[in-house]
């Protein structure tokens, strides 16, 4: 059993280390670290958003007058928060660990195939780099081609 447990690891190692290998895995690698830079500054830009949502609120209950522009920002950031509890909230009740947090990720990047944006708007970069989009893939298979060629 130990042989063959050791003869499969050598074979693993064979495979890992040969070089298309190895670059697909730092290509996954790189577009995961992307994903993840995504998400975390969506969540730090609707943190601070929804702090000057509540800045807002704050003057209001205190009777201060309240420019267009603040009720305008107010609206779109009650909206963004809505919806962004609406998309978080049901993957994460299911009980097993990181399964709601794997089903939100792939759920999203399916629909954003489809150029359907489920998350609030600060996930989603403004240049679309990095994003798995129709445009992107065919782009991206454009230049595949063309580096065979």
């Amino acid at each position: 059993m130990k042989r063959l447990r050791k003869r499969i690891i050598l074979q693993l190692l064979r495979i890992f280390s040969m070089p298309k290998v190895r670059h697909e895995i730092a290509r996954y690698a790189k577009a995961f670290a992307g994903e993840a830079n995504r998400y975390t500054t969506g969540l730090r830009e609707e943190a601070a958003g929804t702090r000057d949502a509540f800045q807002i609120l704050a003057r209001y209950i205190r009777k201060e007058r309240l420019s267009k522009e603040d009720k305008k920002q107010f609206q779109r950031q009650i909206y963004s928060l809505l919806k962004g509890i609406g998309v978080f909230v049901p993957p994460m009740l299911i009980p097993l660990p990181f399964v709601g947090t794997i089903l939100l990720i792939i759920m999203d990047r399916l629909l954003l195939s489809m150029n359907i944006q489920i998350l609030p708007a600060s996930f989603y970069p403004e240049d679309k780099k990095m994003l798995l989009t129709p445009e992107s893939v065919e782009e991206e298979l454009e230049e595949v081609l063309k580096q065979r060629d």
